[in-house]
């Protein structure tokens, strides 16, 4: 593996994951806090990395196929805490992981045959609107877990409302609707699967 600055982001938000979803899985608030900062400097991360990479010509294969894996890790280790908080709710989890499988499997499949799926514009969007919305969610866990009236009973109100609820509809819509433009896109690659 080429070890280009962007590819050592990546990394290093692989590495930050685990700790963002232990940090959030716990009670007190001064863990929850340390995960929403661990995890807006990882998000931060992603953003980084792909504007050096373009920028200054630092683009890999590794690059191409880790960026995406590292949102994927990095979104996995909120959605899991906040699943066993019962505020996201199983079933959305069930399928945003699903449509990651998926276009994961996709990427590995491609890049083994020499052809990288580069990421669709509205995938980005997709990466974008999650990643925001889950640091909010992330901040009013921690507000929440501070204890603090009346702000942590507002905090838990919206947590366990329509909003943070509706916004787990978008994303999921928003994952579904991406996944089926990676299988338009790339049903030549998806039709020789399942020729072999």
């Amino acid at each position: 593996m080429v070890l280009t600055l962007p590819n050592a982001l990546t990394l290093l938000r692989l590495l930050l994951a685990p700790f963002v979803g232990i940090f959030l899985g716990m009670e007190s608030a001064w863990a929850v806090w340390t995960g929403a900062l661990l995890f807006a400097a990882a998000a931060l991360t992603d953003g980084i990395d792909g504007w050096i990479a373009r920028t200054y010509n630092q683009s890999t294969l590794e690059g191409a196929f880790l960026d995406p894996l590292a949102d994927k890790v990095l979104v996995l280790s909120v959605l899991l805490p906040l699943s066993w908080l019962e505020i996201a709710p199983v079933w959305m989890v069930v399928v945003l992981v699903g449509r990651d499988v998926c276009t994961t499997l996709l990427r590995w499949y491609s890049l083994s045959h020499g052809k990288p799926v580069r990421t669709l514009r509205s995938a980005r969007v997709k990466t974008f609107v999650q990643m925001s919305g889950l640091w909010l969610v992330v901040m009013l866990l921690a507000l929440w877990r501070t204890g603090i009236e009346p702000h942590a009973a507002w905090a838990r109100t919206l947590l366990y409302g329509w909003p943070v609820w509706g916004f787990f509809c978008l994303v999921t819509l928003l994952a579904l609707w991406t996944l089926g433009l990676y299988g338009w896109r790339y049903r030549f690659l998806l039709q020789r699967i399942r020729q072999q």
